[in-house]
């Protein structure tokens, strides 16, 4: 256990020399085909003519008749390469370029994460995809799609059948769609074809054309033609539509405040040394600071849409590949001349109104929010923060050229609460054409079924519930005080202090009950498994090989496994270190996503940290998702809080590949870094010989962090704050 914690902090230490390594590449485009020397001919007719390409339904290559939807191999120019296996899904004669197929290709499992470990007979879907002659196509080959069977959610703890029956040489089977960026195995896209374009429809030209169309930003609904300019009500981008009067994060660059702030605390520049006099002075290498914020990034800046428009070219026609947004600045706490002090004790989803204007490119939006006038919130300010993501309120105008604090004019309002409220707010209302987009708020589901392994005292329980996603109805944990701490927190689990391979075997063996005659779970009724397996059973191995491999199988990383494979869970949560990804050149996390492919679930990795979502340290997580056949895998969280550049390298290189997840905030995000401040500063003085497990707070919480942990109790305890 000592191992496992020194591990878990030492992998905390930043890392200064990660090598920067290339991205996954496209598996087969730019790489060179061997051709051979084929008789290729037509069989049959044209089934349609387009342009110069006429496109035919079957061709015979040297006697083998090959049609569209069939599937074939290409002979690498490197022969101790595999061969590239592809299905065909269109065939053509032009007169520039031949007799030609259009291929989508398959990826091998050892160009995935998985690597080695992969089944040799194994394929997966990809979004890639090539125009090429016929003349390299090998030989046709069988590829099976092995679909989850009817019972699959039954079928845990038997043994699997065989996907091939015989190798042949010539016959291979996939289950599953892979993202070569974030190494996310998923179901296959149901993308079909038309009954017009099947003579050449390709799911992966389909869904890249998606995306594509997806990203770029378009405007909606034009409202005026002006001289310069054309008004829109919407535009869109990345799926998500942006109306006038929505709040919308920018890029902290997008716009500066017209208010001169106190310069930032600089690192003292570095004098040179007499190397004689101090002739270790060489070892500081480094000014950095571990768990300094004077890096982190600013939050986004936040605006309200009040106009979208595009420029008129010189012929009269709106440039519609250039947005632009007029929007209204809001000022955060720390943005105003108070500065970063009136932060701590502000809500963190405070902002002041400003009049002042800025045009920006529709370009830099990050994302949509909701700003509301605090006095139109019918709930109250505390039930509108918590009743859904990017929330944001206020209750003043901020004036920058006097420096002061006013009330919002009433054009500052949303359209829809002009005229409710108490009567606060001057001017006349503005006139607005269009409502804006509702705020977002919290879906409700019904909970899932949850079994929490190596619960301990119920953090990622706890978490899950906050979320509104689970109820632990389960949980193990061997050590007892833990145990114990769980049955307070979740009075209504049942929570095992055993071994938990005893208790699998339990309940395997069809037992009910196990010896204290406590209730265990059946088959069928978990319907998430989560947990954190402890690693120190093959942590300290240097090299994975065959006699080592032995311990890893005895592990308790493939207890929890056993569990996921025998309850068959809807979604499935692995949390660990962030080294369990580089464990013995990232075996450990390949064997992981290899058993939970062979179950049939799609699965995907990622590091988080921790500190991006609201806690005031770098603690970086290793995740592993899954999700059972027929669910949505889901996407990695955004983070909520800006931190430390240097304590969020996330990306992990697997095989000299580099994977990163889908997260896209990467420079900035909703909210400024929680600090230890944020964390302690109401905390009494400890004096010596302080022995009271029970106390009362000083004072009021002085920040919105302090506020958030008291919650709503008449006088708050402060417990455990004494010397150990």
């Amino acid at each position: 256990p000592n191992m496992a914690m020194k591990e878990a902090d030492d992998d905390e230490e930043v890392d200064d020399n990660i090598p920067e390594m290339p991205s996954p590449k496209k598996m087969h485009q730019g790489k060179k085909k061997k051709q051979n020397k084929n008789r290729i001919s037509w069989v049959g007719d044209a089934v349609k003519t387009d342009g110069k390409k006429s496109y035919f339904k079957k061709v015979c290559i040297d006697s083998e008749t090959l049609e569209v939807g069939d599937c074939v191999s290409v002979i690498p120019d490197d022969s101790s390469k595999p061969l590239y296996l592809a299905r065909v899904t269109a065939l053509w004669e032009d007169s520039s370029n031949g007799q030609m197929f259009h291929a989508h290709w398959f990826c091998a499992g050892t160009d995935t994460v998985l690597g080695a470990t992969s089944d040799p007979l194994e394929l997966f879907l990809v979004d890639e995809c090539e125009d090429m002659q016929l003349s390299y196509i090998h030989s046709k080959v069988k590829v099976v799609y092995k679909a989850p069977s009817e019972n699959w959610a039954l079928e845990g703890g038997m043994d699997p059948e065989a996907m091939i029956a015989e190798d042949d040489g010539k016959t291979y089977f996939y289950q599953l769609w892979y993202d070569q960026d974030y190494a996310r195995f998923e179901s296959p896209p149901k993308t079909q074809p038309t009954e017009e374009n099947k003579y050449k429809f390709c799911v992966s030209c389909a869904r890249l054309a998606e995306m594509r169309q997806k990203e770029i930003p378009r405007v909606l609904e034009q409202l005026e033609d002006l001289d310069t300019r054309v008004l829109y009500s919407s535009a869109t981008k990345n799926g998500i539509q942006y109306r006038v009067g929505d709040g919308v994060y920018l890029l902290p660059e997008a716009f500066t405040f017209n208010i001169k702030l106190s310069s930032p605390v600089k690192r003292p520049r570095k004098e040179p040394v007499d190397e004689d006099l101090y002739p270790e002075h060489y070892r500081k290498y480094s000014d950095y600071i571990k768990g300094s914020n004077l890096d982190a990034p600013e939050p986004y800046r936040i605006g309200r849409i009040k106009e979208i428009f595009c420029i008129k070219k010189s012929n009269g026609r709106p440039n519609e590949t250039d947005i632009k947004i007029r929007i209204n600045k809001f000022y955060r706490p720390e943005n105003t001349h108070k500065s970063t002090p009136a932060s701590y004790h502000a809500d963190i989803n405070l902002l002041y109104w400003s009049d002042e204007e800025v045009v920006v490119d529709f370009k830099a939006v990050q994302g949509r929010c909701t700003v509301e006038y605090g006095e139109d919130l019918p709930g109250g300010l505390q039930d509108f923060s918590a009743g859904g993501p990017d929330r944001f309120y206020f209750l003043e105008a901020y004036n920058a050229k006097n420096k002061s604090f006013e009330d919002p004019p009433n054009h500052a309002r949303s359209p829809g609460n002009k005229g409710k409220g108490k009567g606060k707010g001057k001017g006349r209302a503005k006139s607005q054409t269009c409502e804006p987009s509702e705020p977002e708020t919290e879906i409700k589901l019904p909970k899932l079924r949850t079994l929490d392994v190596f619960s301990g005292c119920g953090g990622l329980s706890e978490g899950f519930h906050q979320a509104g996603i689970s109820e632990t109805l389960w949980a193990i944990e061997m050590w007892d005080p833990a145990a114990q701490a769980f049955r307070l927190n979740n009075p209504g689990s049942t929570v095992f202090t055993e071994d938990c391979n005893v208790l699998l075997k339990l309940v395997m063996a069809g037992e009910a009950t196990n010896s204290r005659g406590q209730k265990l779970p059946q088959k069928g009724d978990v319907e998430m498994l989560c947990g954190g397996p402890p690693c120190q059973g093959f942590s300290g191995m240097n090299r994975f090989n065959s006699r080592t491999y032995s311990k890893f199988k005895n592990s308790l990383v493939v207890s929890f496994l056993s569990y996921c494979d025998y309850y068959r869970p809807r979604y499935f949560l692995l949390e660990n270190v962030r080294n369990f990804v580089s464990f013995k050149r990232s075996m450990v996390l390949k064997l992981t996503l290899r058993c939970l492919v062979r179950m049939g679930y799609q699965c995907t990795f990622g590091v988080l940290q921790a500190g991006q979502y609201g806690v005031a340290q770098t603690r970086r997580r290793a995740i592993i998702l899954a999700a059972a056949p027929g669910e949505q895998l889901p996407l990695f969280p955004e983070p909520l809080h800006v931190f430390a550049p240097r304590a969020c390298q996330l990306s992990v290189v697997v095989d000299d590949k580099k994977f990163v997840s889908n997260i896209t905030r990467l420079s900035s995000g909703p909210f400024r870094t929680i600090t230890v401040r944020d964390t302690m500063s109401d905390l009494p003085e400890v004096r010596n010989g302080a022995s009271s497990l029970e106390i009362l707070y000083n004072g009021e919480p002085q920040s919105w962090f302090q506020r958030q942990l008291r919650g709503a109790q008449y006088q708050p305890i402060l417990r455990d704050h004494i010397c150990k």
